[in-house]
């Protein structure tokens, strides 16, 4: 079982902090880690490759108001405005609060601009409408075509920074990390984790408490290890860079969510976004042709002459959408669930599955709720209003 045991009676009385292992070390892991070494619960984060290695450190930068779910989505809306406002004051360092304008330049997006801001109305979203004169001036490189567009409260962030606040926070509050480490065999029930190391190719079971299934997409598949089901769709996803800010904010065409409609500056960089389709497995998902070109025109219809800047790169990741009845792809909600698998007879597992990088902190506080609560382990949530340490200080790897 590893050295650091596991409690007596899981459903009993707690005689110590129990331990916690964490698989994931993506956005809603890290986040995960420090809301419960905040409550006093000590914290082992696992990850098969370095931290945001995944779907986080592939995705596209944009740190979400809510503005583009408000129609079809609100309460996803209301809890990436909601959360939009904690991270202005716990990561001030870690973002770069540009702010976002919806535009557009046909008669489809203007027959959507009053569904649109009564939707973000709704929803308690600060939108205002600023004319093509004014877009202009701020964003001189938008298509002179502009007929309207809409200031929302959107930033950009840096993946792997995000990710390393939450765990620089939780390492100084006694938290553990291993990276390159896979879980091969997992026994929540025995409080047994398997992993392999991938730098030394060493095997070694460790004990755990309780077990957290933080692994996006691949979610499921963990979950099947220890015997137990989460259905996950894995929507992949391309983005592709160019090298050459050509916006100062984070700009959206002014219509439903839709393929290549998002152009986000990240440093002295443009990522251009994103496709969306369902894939089988998240590992080595393929970057087709079509779906660049797709992306570079929308950008360009955006900012003429974005295909001047020279394209960088380009990356393809899957999201991690949960599962509803009649919903799926660009139609899945950015919900998400936290699942405790002890009905399905697999005790000391929890997994979570769903949401966005902008709403990870939430995330993680259900997540640490449920934690608290298999343990009767009394203590409220902190991260809300607790400053997080600066992604530059690093992390113990």
């Amino acid at each position: 079982m590893g050295a650091r045991g596991r409690l007596d009676g899981m459903n009993g009385r707690v005689k110590s902090a129990p331990y916690v292992i964490v698989i994931g070390a993506g956005s809603t892991g890290a986040a995960i880690a420090h809301d419960l070494t905040q409550r006093g619960i000590r914290v082992e984060v696992i990850d098969r490759g370095g931290v945001a290695s995944g779907t986080t450190g592939h995705n596209q930068g944009q740190l979400h108001s809510g503005a583009r779910y408000a129609a079809s989505d609100p309460e996803s809306a209301r809890e990436c405005m909601a959360e939009n406002r904690i991270l202005r004051k716990i990561m001030s360092g870690g973002l770069e609060w540009n702010g976002g304008l919806f535009v557009g330049w046909t008669e489809e997006h203007m027959a959507y601009l009053r569904t649109f801001l009564d939707a973000c109305g709704t929803c308690g979203i600060p939108a205002r409408e600023i004319s093509s004169t004014e877009t202009l001036r701020l964003e001189p490189r938008l298509n002179a075509r502009i007929l309207a567009a809409v200031e929302v409260p959107d930033a950009v962030f840096d993946p792997y920074r995000f990710c390393l606040s939450f765990l620089a926070t939780a390492q100084q509050a006694g938290a553990l990390l291993r990276t390159f480490t896979e879980v091969v065999d997992l026994d929540p029930s025995q409080g047994r984790v398997t992993v392999e190391c991938h730098r030394t190719g060493k095997r070694e079971n460790l004990g755990a408490d309780l077990v957290v299934n933080a692994t996006g997409p691949w979610t499921g598949r963990v979950a099947a290890l220890a015997g137990a089901r989460v259905d996950v769709e894995a929507s992949a996803g391309v983005c592709v860079t160019v090298g050459e800010r050509v916006s100062n904010r984070v700009l959206n065409v002014l219509a439903p969510p839709a393929d290549g409609d998002i152009i986000v500056p990240l440093r002295r960089t443009s990522i251009l976004g994103t496709t969306s389709w369902p894939v089988a497995d998240p590992d080595g998902i393929p970057v087709p042709d079509d779906h660049i070109e797709e992306i570079l025109d929308m950008a360009e219809s955006m900012v003429p002459g974005v295909r001047a800047s020279g394209l960088r790169g380009v990356m393809a990741s899957a999201r991690p959408l949960l599962v509803l009845p009649g919903a799926g792809g660009r139609a899945a909600s950015r919900k998400f669930s936290c699942i405790d698998h002890a009905p399905e007879g697999v005790d000391g597992l929890i997994s979570i599955v769903g949401g966005k990088t902008t709403t990870a902190r939430a995330m993680a506080e259900k997540a640490a709720d449920l934690v608290c609560a298999r343990f009767g382990w009394t203590a409220e949530c902190r991260t809300q209003d607790m400053p997080l340490l600066s992604p530059r200080l690093g992390v113990s790897l």
